[in-house]
């Protein structure tokens, strides 16, 4: 269901009602209508997600992204461990302008990304909590991962460089998605579950798991509140490996 068809209904049919048990009817039928056509969301960034790290010594450092993967399934996996929370940590709202090129962008998107391409990454559900359709991502999840990862690093002061530069980098970087995967009831909740492999020029490697999670209220389910989720995780994942690289270079100094 549209944003303004959504409103339209609340405005014609539940304001009216005076009863709470109706009104709680409503809200169920209006929740089922929204969440059985399933949502497909771009993965994009366009600026960094988080401020320099005041414990992060990559300032001048070469950091090659040589890439990241995506797990056969980005939703099957169980997670048992809570995910991790960087302190401090505010997240970085996008702005109004990069708010309209991400439209604009997911439009083109929607209407031109091929069905097999698109990988399942969270579930939609109904007033009573049933998994009614799922949400995919037009793009790739890896891609989107490395882009994000390549503006923060950025930030810190890094030069990034890719695979065809990696012996001139002083650390290399890659990994494997395990899970992306959102989830809605009330709120959308996304975790990203991260196998990361740091490679110093000089040195021993690091290998480390990173589970972050990521959350906004669901008032229309729309795509832009799942990609909210999304990006709240993934900026998090961000802060762990600037200080996993910090902590790569500081061992081999």
């Amino acid at each position: 269901m549209k944003a303004k068809s959504t409103l339209e209904f609340v405005r014609r049919f539940i304001i009216p009602l005076r009863h709470p048990a109706m009104i709680a009817i409503a809200a169920i039928l209006l929740g089922t209508g929204c969440v059985t056509n399933g949502r497909h969301i771009l993965l994009k960034e366009y600026s960094a997600g988080i401020p320099p790290q005041t414990d992060a010594n990559i300032n001048g450092k070469t950091v090659c992204i040589k890439g990241f993967t995506c797990a056969p399934s980005l939703v099957a996996l169980e997670v048992k461990d809570k995910p991790e929370e960087p302190n401090p940590y505010k997240y970085a709202e996008r702005t109004r302008a990069q708010d309209k090129i991400w439209n604009a962008d997911l439009h083109v998107a929607q209407k031109q990304a091929a069905k097999s391409d698109q990988k399942e990454i969270g579930n939609m559900r109904n007033g009573f909590g049933m998994v009614m359709s799922h949400v995919y991502a037009l793009n790739d999840p890896a891609e989107w991962l490395a882009e994000g990862l390549k503006y923060d690093l950025e930030a810190q002061g890094a030069k990034v460089v890719d695979a065809s530069q990696a012996a001139d980098a002083d650390v290399t970087i890659s990994g494997t998605i395990q899970l992306c995967r959102a989830d809605m009831y009330m709120t959308e909740d996304a975790h990203l579950v991260v196998d990361l492999d740091v490679q110093p020029k000089h040195g021993e490697p690091r290998h480390r798991t990173i589970h972050t999670h990521g959350a906004t209220a669901a008032v229309l389910a729309s795509e832009g509140e799942y990609f909210h989720a999304f990006r709240d995780a993934r900026e998090k994942f961000s802060i762990f490996t600037v200080r996993e690289i910090s902590q790569a270079l500081k061992a081999n100094q």
